[in-house]
C-alpha cells in the first residue's frame, strides 16, 4: 500500500466513525427541531475537519480542498479532493448507501483515490498503475460479455436538472430490461461506479454529475480494468454523463445511451 493511501485511509476511517455516531443521533437531533440540511452541513464539515487534521499533520507541503470548505492549505506539492459525504438524502433519512472520497491529485491528474462506505466499512482504493482494491484485496471488473443477467446501476431522474432526461432514461431501462439486465436505481454515484469496478454491478450510468462525485470513483475503477466515457464516446465526463463498464459491455451500452440520453 502506497503511503499516501495508507495515511488517507486512517484519515477516512476516524471520519467515517464521526459519521456514524452522527447519524445515529439523527432522530434526537430532528426531535429537537434541528434542520436535516443543517444536520448534514455540520457533519460534513466535522467529518471534513477530522480528515484534514491526519492530512496537514502528514503532508503540510500539500494542497487540501473540501467540497464545502474549499481550499483550506495551500501548498506547493499536490492536492488533496475532499467529500465528506456524498448521498445527502441517504444519510439524513438514516439510509446506509453514502459514501466519502478523498483524491490526491499531482498537476490535476489524479495519482491516489479512495472511497469508503461508512455503513458497510467496505474500503475502495487505488494508486496509479497500481491496480484498484477492496477491502486490501485486489479487485477487477466484471466480465459478462452480453446483458443477459448482468446488474446495472443508474440513478432516478428526479432532480431540476436530471428530470429533462426522464423519457429517454426510461426508454433505456426498457430496452435493457427487455435484453434480460436488472437494473437498480442508486442515489450515491460514487459508490455505484466503484461497485462497478468492484464486479458487483456490470456496469453503471450517470446523468449531470459534478467532478466531485467521480473524481475518485472513477479512477478507481479504471485501474480495476473499466472503461469510461461520456454518452458521445469522449473520453472524459465534462459533460457531466458518463457511463462505466467492463471492455466487453462497453460496446454495447454506449450506442443506446447516446441514442436515447446524448444531448
Amino acid at each position: 500500500m502506497q503511503p499516501r493511501i495508507n495515511v488517507a485511509l486512517k484519515a477516512a476511517r476516524a471520519a467515517a466513525d464521526f459519521i456514524i455516531h452522527a447519524q445515529e443521533k439523527l432522530l434526537f437531533d430532528k426531535e429537537q427541531g434541528s434542520n436535516a440540511t443543517e444536520v448534514y452541513s455540520n457533519v460534513c464539515t466535522g467529518a471534513e475537519k477530522t480528515i484534514i487534521h491526519h492530512l496537514a499533520k502528514a503532508y503540510p507541503e500539500d494542497t487540501i480542498s473540501t467540497r464545502l470548505q474549499g481550499t483550506v492549505q495551500e501548498g506547493k506539492e499536490g492536492e488533496w479532493v475532499i467529500d465528506a459525504i456524498q448521498g445527502q438524502h441517504l444519510f439524513t433519512r438514516s439510509l446506509s448507501g453514502f459514501a466519502m472520497t478523498v483524491s490526491y491529485l499531482v498537476a490535476g491528474k489524479v495519482e491516489h483515490a479512495l472511497l469508503i462506505n461508512p455503513s458497510t466499512r467496505d474500503e475502495f482504493y487505488a494508486s496509479k498503475g497500481r491496480g484498484a482494491y477492496l477491502n486490501n484485496s485486489r479487485m477487477r471488473t466484471g466480465v459478462s460479455r452480453s446483458l443477459e443477467n448482468t446488474t446495472l446501476g443508474t440513478q432516478f431522474p428526479s432532480t431540476e436538472t436530471t428530470i429533462a432526461f426522464a423519457a429517454g432514461q426510461f426508454k433505456v431501462l426498457e430496452e435493457m430490461a427487455g435484453k434480460g439486465a436488472r437494473v437498480v436505481m442508486q442515489d450515491c454515484p460514487a459508490l455505484m461506479l466503484a461497485n462497478v469496478a468492484a464486479g458487483r454491478l456490470d456496469a453503471a450510468w450517470g446523468l449531470d454529475l459534478r467532478d466531485w462525485e467521480v473524481q475518485a470513483p472513477l479512477f478507481i475503477a479504471k485501474e480495476a480494468g473499466c472503461l469510461f466515457a461520456g454518452f458521445d464516446g469522449s473520453p472524459s465526463y465534462e459533460s457531466g454523463h458518463v457511463l462505466c463498464a467492463n471492455p466487453r459491455l462497453f460496446k454495447y451500452l454506449l450506442p443506446t445511451l447516446n441514442k436515447q440520453l446524448g444531448s
